[in-house]
């Protein structure tokens, strides 16, 4: 698929191409026209007359037809300066054209056209690391990767598309077209202060949702007072990642070894550990008791209930489910 996509667009200028080709058809057709006028024994029809200026042209020459006056040997050789003069210039502006392509990629310049694609802002080990994750769950996951830092696109990634810009501009996000994208995940730039690099992540994430209110968007926020700003951008979900580094910490240091039972909670296997479901129909104003009853098995237990971007973690067996509501889950 890569190597199609690549493909694909170093013939971006097919238009060029194509007119090129019907200026060359075009040429041959008059040549040929011409031949099987002033040489009609030698070349009976039309027909005969192309298909001698079409091997002539390419310099292929199968000596099936060969011109007997001057003047036809003359548009033969004509021909054949002709055949040399344009299949060089087309194959050395094709090469020149794949190779200009291939680096206008690999150094960002490129645009984006496909649907359905996770935008990962800013390059960093947490954008390593996230996106080794998310095409070891799904090899075919296109992955979009903004950065105005990167020079030149990770060669480890495939399916990963690089746009070189500033996220906070709208173009940097029509080249990467935000509009049918699925996902938008903006991590925290950790070169700079802290309240310098929540700032530019709202930014960012004003400047998502101002072309696409309804792409998903996740943002990292470092400091708790940029948090309501997150919010009032749009945010969908905020991974405030100071915090939980401090809370994980603090495990650590209470209970010896916590950390790296929360890690393994979260760690996926072939599955995800941890997941949803939608309280089912006849649960609704049923209690949290009788969910465990009816959904909780020896490979699930049931955790708590996802109710309004709140998380209720063990709740009392009298909690009543509502609509709207998910379980939350742990798998073996």
């Amino acid at each position: 698929m890569y190597r199609f996509d690549f493909i694909l667009h170093s013939y971006s200028k097919l238009h060029s191409l194509l007119k090129m080709t019907a200026i060359v058809f075009l040429f041959v057709f008059i040549i040929g026209g011409i031949i099987h006028v002033i040489e009609p024994d030698a070349f009976p029809t039309i027909y005969d007359g192309v298909w001698w200026g079409v091997v002539t042209i390419s310099t292929v020459g199968y000596g099936d037809f060969v011109p007997e006056t001057v003047f036809g040997r003359f548009l033969g050789m004509v021909l054949i300066i002709s055949g040399i003069a344009l299949f060089s210039f087309f194959i050395t502006n094709l090469a020149s054209s794949t190779i200009l392509s291939k680096q206008e990629r690999d150094e960002g310049g490129t645009n984006y056209h496909k649907h359905e694609h996770v935008i990962i802002v800013g390059w960093n080990e947490r954008s390593d690391h996230l996106i080794h994750q998310i095409q070891q769950i799904n090899k075919n996951q296109d992955i979009v990767l903004i950065d105005e830092t990167l020079q030149k696109k990770p060669e480890h990634f495939k399916r990963v598309t690089f746009i070189k810009g500033s996220p906070t501009v709208d173009e940097t996000f029509r080249r990467a077209n935000v509009k049918e994208g699925r996902t938008v995940i903006i991590t925290s730039n950790h070169h700079i202060d802290e309240k310098s690099a929540d700032a530019n992540t709202v930014l960012s994430l004003l400047t998502v949702k101002g072309l696409n209110s309804n792409i998903y968007a996740i943002v990292e926020i470092m400091t708790d007072s940029q948090i309501k700003n997150a919010e009032r951008a749009g945010a969908d979900e905020i991974i405030q990642s100071s915090n939980y580094v401090s809370k994980l910490l603090m495990n650590g240091i209470i209970n010896h070894g916590m950390t790296d039972v929360i890690f393994q909670m979260l760690n996926r296997g072939k599955e995800e550990h941890l997941y949803f479901k939608a309280v089912p129909t006849d649960l609704i104003n049923e209690s949290f008791e009788r969910a465990i009853e009816d959904c909780q098995t020896k490979d699930s237990f049931l955790m708590g209930i996802r109710r309004d971007n709140q998380t209720i973690l063990h709740p009392s067996k009298g909690s009543q489910l509502l609509i709207g509501d998910q379980l939350i889950f742990y798998r073996r």
